[in-house]
């Protein structure tokens, strides 16, 4: 089969590859229809990452087609222990948690698969989806972690159903405290950081939870976007560049820390905001929503951050505001299911998000698109 082989920082080959890949392990062979590419996918071809080791195939958010019947094990709730067995038709199409759970652990028997103590994932511990065809193997299947695609969803909206699961079970995460039981239009949403997973947030906080939103990005056309979607003001890293109305956007290298806190409090009636996404690696958001944090507020860090980090925190400012943060990762089957659903009611409009399309033989240029920012979220096309 064609496949995009990672051999090590910036090393990746699209080739023939793996002649006995789709054999030697037990699970289901699917056709790969459409895979994107994740920021996690760009950095692990810069500089590789602890949890993969080369040769491999990256790639996590897929939509692929079942070549045969496929018998899986599906969860009837979130938290519920009760499995229900269903049979995915030959030429289905689905969209595949990549979660690889040991079904041994504490988490395991909670339903928390992604909190698994000894978790694998697809792209990162086994082959993933930059590739004609792809193994899934039994243990996905057994925790109901191929969901079939609805019929109003393109190949590449399904591709993205992955990080939208992401996105709301950091939501879920989020709404599940006594915090956020005021949420409302006299409350107010922050996200930081303006790419496809921030667009994703926005979408959910406006559409799902009816929040009032601030988006905190850099980049003009995105920021135009976030307007466009709803967001009820987008803030730049420089005053000037602010904007609540539909005017575009002027971006400005320079960042002014200041300047944005001011607005925000401007925005906020001078409070801050109560729930607050960092929805960006870059380690100074963490900084920056505790400036904006009201008091009794939430922070989130949705986005993995660089390993040396080393951020401190006061901790009589967490105490004496009451303050939380908290983390959220990756999702469960039960998570992608929800997503489809919504997905499909039109709720979120996944399409929005993507901006360009290549083939597997123009695999480094995709890379290089999504890493320069040159739009949104990039899928890779089999054909």
């Amino acid at each position: 089969m064609r496949a995009a082989v990672f051999y090590g920082a910036n090393n990746i080959a699209n080739e023939d590859a793996y002649s006995n890949y789709l054999v030697k392990d037990k699970g289901v062979v699917l056709d790969v229809n459409a895979c994107a590419i994740c920021g996690y996918d760009v950095r692990v071809f810069r500089h590789g990452h602890r949890k993969v080791t080369p040769p491999i195939i990256l790639g996590h958010e897929i939509c692929a087609t079942t070549k045969q019947d496929v018998s899986i094990q599906t969860p009837m709730g979130t938290t519920s222990d009760i499995l229900s067995s269903i049979i995915i038709k030959a030429g289905s199409r689905v969209a595949v948690s990549p979660i690889i759970p040991c079904l041994n652990c504490i988490y395991c028997e909670n339903n928390e698969y992604n909190l698994c103590t000894n978790l694998k994932e697809i792209g990162s511990s086994i082959n993933g989806g930059f590739a004609e065809y792809i193994k899934i193997p039994e243990n996905i299947l057994n925790v109901g972690g191929l969901v079939p695609v609805p019929d109003n969803l393109s190949d590449e909206e399904a591709a993205l159903l992955e990080p939208l699961a992401c996105c709301l079970n950091g939501f879920f995460h989020i709404m599940s405290s006594p915090v956020t039981k005021l949420i409302g239009n006299k409350n107010t949403v922050a996200i930081i950081g303006d790419g496809p997973i921030g667009l994703i947030h926005l979408q959910i906080s406006k559409r799902l939870y009816g929040a009032r939103t601030i988006l905190v990005g850099m980049i003009p056309k995105r920021m135009n976007l976030a307007k466009a979607m709803g967001a009820d003001a987008t803030l730049s890293f420089d005053d000037k560049n602010n904007t609540n109305s539909s005017q575009p956007t002027h971006h400005n290298d320079s960042y002014n820390e200041d300047q944005t806190l001011r607005s925000i409090l401007d925005l906020t009636d001078g409070i801050g905001a109560k729930i607050i996404i960092i929805a960006t690696s870059n380690p100074m958001a963490l900084n920056f929503a505790i400036k904006i944090a009201s008091k009794n507020s939430l922070i989130n860090i949705f986005s993995g951050m660089p390993r040396d980090n080393n951020i401190l925190l006061d901790a009589n400012w967490l105490h004496y505001n009451q303050t939380s943060i908290t983390g959220s990762f990756s999702s469960t089957p039960y998570i992608l299911q929800e997503a489809a659903r919504i997905a499909s009611s039109g709720k979120i409009d996944l399409s929005k998000i993507i901006s360009h399309q290549y083939s597997l033989a123009e695999i480094k240029d995709a890379i290089i698109a999504t890493e320069k920012y040159h739009g949104l979220r990039v899928v890779i096309n089999k054909f």
